[in-house]
């Protein structure tokens, strides 16, 4: 009876999960789509705002504030929700500079202003009346927090008085640097620092052409990245897995399904800008056949199209002669997801491997993967049953602050799945990566290219 009573309370607990893994995805979907709907909305009203960091800053915002305090409906804000989030949350998990916080309240101010033109203020918010007083209220508020180092963690304390001083956060080695020269100062120094945002005087200049050369002359370790999970027995369990995807795998990837949109798009040649792109209009309707809602400037704006766009021309689907762009046979037939199902597997195959090569012999200026090998690993780990969970190493452990080289790792690899993310090849929930069989065969055909 007890083996039962376990086997049905693990049965309810699973689909507990489930149940809370799709909440969390349908509340990520409405995040997206309010975001969207937003930039569109801004960009209507005023062509030249700065949509995309307006809604670069809001998405970090309704993250947080689903996150760290557990409101996850982008129309609901109580005066409450809005101070806890401006004033306390976002000190302690967020680095960036002055006047990127300045720009906090008005673009929230902004935000509300949206959501009451469309109909999305919550009915248990605020009252839409008082909200604009109420944020103009909180801007002075959400400087004084900004710069309070008792409201900032540990690391963030130590990273932003590193961007203060110019500190590129996401160079590897401008990162390697400083985080050098801090585990040079003595032990009081660093305790200052970290508790006040500003080392002690006297204390040794940041010297960033001295910290580089010291970087540079570190011994390069071989280590696994704690991130990840542990290799042992993973290029086994590779090998005994009967990786059989099928055509709805690949139907269902929206890097495919964007692939094809583009195909079907060149079945008439289309003309290209001076910067090899499709035109606006071009680009517009292509965003529409796949389903996408969004004011277009340029197609190098839309990772959607430009992921497949760079794979399909590295691939030979796609070419360029005299100024316009036609569609050519590639190394495997082109076949939509309703025709031969075979050959559309082939076909998904090939795009995807193609896009994984194309990525991994370019360098990271020109698009490539930064973070190879460990991103390769990653990979692996996402398209396990469970997926790869990446948590922030800046937020593990706000007591203590992680080695220089692991953030170092962390970030190149997470620019590399947040790279794929926005092309459509790969899932992501919160900080939880998914990815498929489908994405998993092109990866072995990656690994085995790389012998």
């Amino acid at each position: 009876m007890r083996e039962l009573g376990f086997a049905l309370a693990s049965d309810a607990a699973g689909r507990h999960a489930g149940g809370m893994e799709d909440q969390q995805k349908a509340q990520q979907r409405e995040r997206e789509l309010v975001l969207s709907e937003y930039g569109t909305w801004r960009i209507t009203a005023d062509e030249d705002a700065p949509a995309v960091d307006e809604v670069r800053t809001l998405e970090t915002l309704l993250r947080l504030k689903t996150e760290q305090l557990g409101s996850p409906d982008p129309g609901l804000w109580t005066e409450v929700l809005a101070t806890d989030l401006l004033t306390e949350v976002v000190p302690r998990t967020v680095i960036q500079p002055r006047e990127q916080v300045m720009d906090m309240v008005p673009t929230l101010t902004r935000f509300f202003a949206y959501l009451r033109e469309t109909g999305r203020w919550h009915e248990e918010s605020m009252s839409v009346s008082a909200a604009p007083a109420m944020l103009a209220g909180l801007e002075f508020a959400a400087l004084e927090a900004a710069d309070d180092p008792t409201r900032r963690s540990f690391s963030t304390n130590i990273l932003g008085y590193g961007m203060s001083l110019g500190v590129d956060l996401e160079d590897e080695q401008e990162l390697a640097a400083y985080m050098h020269w801090y585990n040079s100062l003595a032990d009081e120094a660093r305790v200052a620092l970290s508790e006040t945002g500003r080392p002690p005087e006297p204390a040794p200049l940041y010297d960033r052409l001295a910290a580089l050369e010291a970087v540079r002359e570190e011994p390069a370790e071989g280590s696994w990245p704690s991130f990840l999970p542990g290799p042992a027995g993973s290029a086994d369990a590779l090998r005994a897995r009967d990786l059989e995807p099928q055509p709805q795998d690949y139907a269902d990837l929206d890097f495919v399904r964007f692939a094809v949109a583009l195909l079907d798009f060149l079945d008439t040649p289309r003309r290209v800008t001076a910067t090899g792109a499709l035109g606006r209009a071009d680009t517009a309707a292509l965003l529409d056949r796949c389903g996408i809602d969004r004011p277009v400037r340029s197609m190098w704006d839309h990772p959607e199209i430009v992921g497949p766009w760079v794979a399909l021309r590295d691939g030979g689907w796609v070419d360029v002669v005299g100024g316009r762009a036609r569609r050519e046979h590639g190394p495997a037939r082109f076949v939509t997801a309703d025709g031969d199902p075979e050959l559309f597997v082939e076909f998904g195959h090939a795009v995807l491997t193609a896009l994984l090569l194309g990525r991994d012999a370019r360098g990271a200026e020109d698009g490539g993967f930064r973070g190879m090998p460990d991103t390769a690993a990653a990979l692996m780990a996402a398209c396990g049953e469970d997926g790869l969970q990446m948590q922030d190493p800046l937020t593990a452990d706000p007591t203590v602050l992680p080695d220089h080289e692991e953030v170092g790792r962390w970030m190149r690899v997470m620019h590399d799945l947040e790279d794929l993310v926005a092309l459509g090849a790969l899932g992501r929930d919160g900080d939880r990566f998914t990815g498929s069989e489908a994405l998993l065969m092109a990866l072995v055909a990656l690994l085995r290219d790389r012998d």
